[in-house]
């Protein structure tokens, strides 16, 4: 086999295998994202068949591409006939590969039969799902019943995003979804509407749906709304509040002065933890050992710091607990230290306890917002999105980035050497790099990891608290945070 043949034969593996994996991901969410990387692969493929000679292969992978292409630009409905059908095509097309990798000739005719069977099914499905559009819009009534009721102006102080789950025994859905809506007619107005006039026409009344979502504009308060839809066949509700005064506690405010709050809670802890629990590597002030009792009323003056700061932000409204709850932790182990001048080792583990639920509390609260940044890249474009976030994320104010690797089943070779520069970058910056690794690949990306060990170290962990507490309670990092703090690089 030449190098031609052969660099075909591995690439067109590989595309298939990426294939497969779209659609089982497709079979459990739609995704356009999905659906079209489906799509370039199928174009792929057909292009090189045609270009090898292998015709056969390259008409079964366009009539699979013609079908992708009228299901993402919403001329048929993509559903589990088409993923069968797929399915079907790439068995067919690698079954077809492994007969001419062997060179034993000919294509079986029975194999030829059913790659012609499904290339009739495909072109049938396009021919019925574009017959089926026109004739719906042919029929469709000038306004339906959704209709109407969005036409309406909207009114009600009150804003709910409702999500109705549909009973499996349901006989019909179309007459339960009937019942919702005059139910929501009465009581408010439809500002939002997951199915449209058309679910309810001739040719597509039969549709399964399990789920419907609407926004419901009304005065009545959510405790009310649950005896309005207590309705046949409806199994559940959930009821979301948008109302807007209700939404504010949630409203990020881009204050640059606002992480000056979560810097001076950072420092606490940190210097908390080295002072309680790392004794044995103890945190010399000034080159001399720490006076426990001194370290401790340093801190109490960072909490005064850290109340002052959280009185002058507008998110502040969260805190307010968490504000208490520190305070109250403080003022036991002062109190313990000054009766005691030193704490029973029983009490230790109970308050490294309280300590790190309060660092992870301070974390959620602070995460991807202030200090702590975390990306989640997608198995497609991964070079791209990790340089497109080198770029955006604000360096002069961050202290720590996580990259949560979990989505990824492998990690090529390219992407790791941008993954080391991009970790080389930021560290220039004096940023700290944590990598998590967790699912049924994890082992997979960790090894990769441990194979590059000699040529750069990652820190990994296999969650997000594991992560932020490795990082937060080492040394090195202690020491590069204070620097920045003291260079008035964070404040």
């Amino acid at each position: 086999m030449d190098t031609m043949f052969q660099l075909y034969m591995e690439d067109t593996e590989e595309m298939l295998q990426k294939a497969e994996e779209c659609l089982i991901r497709l079979e459990m969410e739609y995704s356009s994202v999905e659906i079209n990387e489906l799509f370039r692969i199928a174009h792929t493929i057909k292009g090189s068949s045609h270009m090898v000679g292998y015709e056969d292969i390259g008409n079964i992978m366009h009539k699979i591409e013609d079908m992708l292409d009228c299901a993402r630009n919403g001329f048929i409905l993509f559903d589990q006939d088409i993923v069968s059908l797929c399915f079907k095509g790439l068995d067919i097309v690698k079954q077809m590969l492994e007969y001419k990798k062997e060179g034993s000739g000919e294509v079986p005719k029975d194999l030829m039969d059913e790659a012609l069977m499904i290339n009739e099914d495909v072109g049938a499905l396009i021919r019925f799902g574009k017959k089926e559009e026109k004739s719906v819009v042919v029929k469709q009534p000038g306004t339906g019943i959704v209709s109407s009721l969005l036409n309406k102006k909207v009114k009600g102080r009150n804003k709910y995003y409702i999500t109705f789950f549909i009973e499996e025994d349901a006989p019909m859905v179309s007459p339960v979804l009937l019942m919702i809506l005059k139910s929501v007619k009465d009581i408010g107005s439809l500002a939002y509407s997951s199915v449209t006039d058309s679910f309810f026409s001739e040719l597509s009344g039969t549709n399964e749906i399990k789920t419907f979502d609407c926004i419901l504009c009304t005065d009545m308060e959510e405790a009310e709304l649950y005896a309005y839809f207590d309705l046949f066949y409806v199994e559940r509700i959930n009821v979301v509040d948008l109302t807007r005064n209700k939404l504010e506690g949630n409203d990020y405010f881009f204050n640059s002065s606002d992480h000056t709050f979560y810097i001076i809670i950072l420092e606490i802890f940190i210097r908390l933890y080295h002072l309680l629990f790392n004794r044995s590597k103890e945190i010399k002030i000034n080159g001399e050992e720490p006076n426990i009792i001194k370290s401790l009323y340093s801190i109490e003056s960072l909490y005064s710091e850290a109340v002052n700061a959280c009185d002058r932000m507008k998110n502040k409204d969260k805190l307010n607990l968490f504000i208490k709850d520190l305070n109250e932790f403080l003022t036991f182990i002062t109190k313990m230290y000054k009766r005691e001048n030193a704490i029973a080792e029983e009490l230790y583990s109970n308050i490294q306890f309280q300590m790190l639920n309060l660092s992870k509390r301070a974390y959620n609260y602070a995460k991807g917002k202030y200090l702590f940044r975390i990306l989640k890249p997608e198995k497609t474009d991964f070079i791209n999105k990790l340089n497109d976030f080198s770029e955006k994320v604000n360096k002069s104010t961050t202290l720590v980035i996580f990259i949560d690797l979990s989505q990824l089943d492998i990690l090529y070779e390219n992407e790791v050497k941008t993954l080391i520069e991009f970790k080389n970058c930021m560290e220039n910056y004096g940023l700290e790099i944590g990598i998590i690794v967790k699912g049924i690949y994890a082992r997979r990306i960790i090894n990769i990891f441990d194979s590059i060990k000699s040529i750069e170290k990652f820190n990994i962990s296999q969650s997000e608290s594991d992560a932020l507490l490795g990082i937060l309670y080492s040394s090195d990092f202690y020491y590069r945070m204070l620097k920045r703090i003291d260079n008035g690089q964070l404040k």
